[in-house]
């Protein structure tokens, strides 16, 4: 499953009022999010039969005012012979056996840090990804390699309307099996906040391709996130890919908790 990007919303909510006109209002406090849902996609990649994706993921996150830590995993069933789910799209490479396989995926693990707006109010927040290879690579559920990622995503909020746009750079570590190719990614779109509770997200997503020969990925994603309390938040989202690098059709599902 590739992990939806999403640009973070630049709200700062005070805990308490101003103690005096002049002086500075404290910061929100950290917080922890824990959270889980189910993911599907499927698609041909290229091949005569489809490959299908399903995933339980677990993630939590740590928040402060000024960094975001976030660390996820899932336990994947792959069914098919593709390994563009666990490339992030690799076109027509295959993986060890065409088997229904189940277990541990790769373990990912990334960090944001959130400055002040620049002069114009845009916010510019780079963030920095490491992917563990918890996964089996016998098993094609994974590519038994580390892979490194660097990002920068600017946003900037226009009222109810938030768009953002993040590009980086991946490092994917390649083997006989997986010759992967470093390469860019991108993203843009832009956040609505339709209620005090509720935001929509659409956005379009693009990576250069992973093989040689393969395709660059491309999909499209419609997203809604709802605060069903002050502490549970359910997010759902459809996407829909483009190219024989991205799948067909996925979606999912998410309910969080913050502590």
């Amino acid at each position: 499953m590739k992990t939806l990007r999403f640009a973070l919303l630049p709200a700062a909510l005070l805990a308490g009022a101003l103690l005096a006109q002049t002086a500075t209002p404290p910061p929100p406090p950290a917080t922890t999010t824990v959270g889980t849902g189910f993911d599907y996609s499927r698609g041909s990649y290229g091949l005569a039969s489809d490959t299908t994706v399903t995933s339980v993921p677990f993630e939590v996150t740590y928040e402060s005012p000024a960094w975001v830590f976030r660390a996820f995993t899932s336990w994947l069933t792959i069914k098919g012979p593709s390994a563009a789910a666990l490339t992030g799209g690799a076109g027509s490479l295959t993986r060890p056996t065409s088997a229904s396989e189940s277990g541990l995926g790769d373990v990912y693990a990334d960090l944001t840090y959130r400055g002040d707006p620049l002069g114009t109010g845009w916010h510019l927040d780079p963030t920095v990804r490491v992917k563990l290879p918890t996964a089996d690579d016998d098993r094609g559920l994974g590519t038994g390699k580390t892979d490194y990622y660097g990002q920068l995503t600017a946003y900037r909020t226009f009222g109810a309307v938030t768009p953002f746009v993040a590009g980086g750079y991946r490092f994917l570590g390649a083997s006989a099996l997986y010759p992967l190719r470093d390469g860019a990614y991108g993203s843009g779109g832009a956040h609505f906040r339709t209620s005090d509770r509720t935001v929509l997200t659409a956005s379009l997503d693009w990576r250069s391709r992973v093989v040689d020969g393969g395709d660059a990925g491309t999909e499209a994603t419609l997203a809604v996130s709802h605060d069903l309390t002050d502490r549970w938040r359910l997010f759902a989202y459809a996407q829909k890919g483009f190219t024989d690098a991205s799948p067909d059709v996925g979606g999912g599902l998410r309910l969080s908790y913050r502590f």
